[in-house]
């Protein structure tokens, strides 16, 4: 009976234990029924077309924020496993931040703040891409990771729609300087060269410091900055051989204004290959 009385005992204990933290969710039971609720949420997603006006972005951007934000509460409701509450907690926190980045995508789009746009969309493609990471660690799949395809042809339309506008804008800006360095006298002479260089210097200054506070695409930045940086390669090149015929130097003045056509022509190719042909080969500049 001794020993009996011991065997029970020892169930008891066992049984105890168990109820105290030998038992609860696993890893894997809670990835399966994370995954689960992320899926459903990325459906809503999966039918959305990329949109091609800033109305139809803010609208986009809205559905990325109900989506990410129904995943999140969804997450915070089920049980985390006892070892994984850090680590779960970090994920249900970026998806949070990837549904408060779309909310301000959505906001600055209604608005037509194309400025505000341009660096929602980058935002919210980095919390998204690092909510996606986090996910991807802990071994989600759907959570996190199911955002990202979706959120991608949202920012991509996004970017064609600031596009359309920053080459608008810039083309316009750049007809009107064209115009105005058109109506100026032709030198027939050095002295006459750098008195036309004064001022034609000064229009393209305005030009392109003008151009420089567009709002540039989600990610188009490195190829603008790129085709600016050109640009200014150029002016700086021009200001030397002005600086040349100003101090009646013509040899030298020779030799910058071939440099300039080289640097011209240089950055005139990416004005036109993004589409600022009235920057580029078709400008004054």
């Amino acid at each position: 009976m001794r020993r009996l009385g011991l065997l029970a005992v020892s169930l008891a204990v066992a049984g105890g234990l168990a109820g105290c933290g030998g038992g609860g969710v696993s890893r894997s039971e809670f990835v399966a029924k994370a995954d689960g609720a992320c899926r459903a949420g990325n459906g809503m997603l999966a039918i959305a077309a990329k949109p091609s006006n800033l109305p139809e972005l803010a609208t986009a951007a809205g559905t990325v924020a109900t989506s990410a934000n129904s995943q999140t509460e969804a997450l915070r409701t089920l049980e985390a496993p006892g070892d994984d509450k850090v680590a779960v907690a970090g994920v249900i926190d970026a998806l949070a931040g990837v549904g408060a980045q779309a909310r301000a995508l959505q906001e600055a789009a209604a608005k037509t703040d194309d400025a505000a746009t341009a660096r929602a969309a980058n935002d919210l493609r980095g919390k998204t891409d690092a909510a996606a990471a986090q996910a991807k660690a802990y071994g989600l799949a759907a959570c996190g990771q199911g955002l990202q395809a979706p959120v991608a042809t949202v920012i991509e339309g996004g970017r064609t729609i600031l596009k359309a506008a920053f080459v608008a804008r810039a083309e316009s800006l750049c007809t009107t300087a064209s115009r105005k360095a058109d109506a100026l006298a032709e030198p027939t002479s050095l002295a006459g060269v750098a008195r036309y260089l004064s001022t034609y210097l000064s229009i393209a200054d305005k030009l392109f410091a003008d151009i420089k506070v567009l709002a540039v695409p989600p990610g188009d930045d490195t190829v603008v900055a790129d085709m600016l940086a050109a640009q200014d390669q150029a002016l700086a090149k021009e200001k030397e051989a002005h600086a040349a015929a100003q101090g009646g130097n013509e040899a030298q003045f020779d030799r910058l204004d071939g440099e300039v056509v080289t640097l011209v022509t240089a950055a005139n190719a990416k004005f036109d290959a993004y589409g600022l042909r009235a920057c580029g080969t078709l400008s004054s500049f």
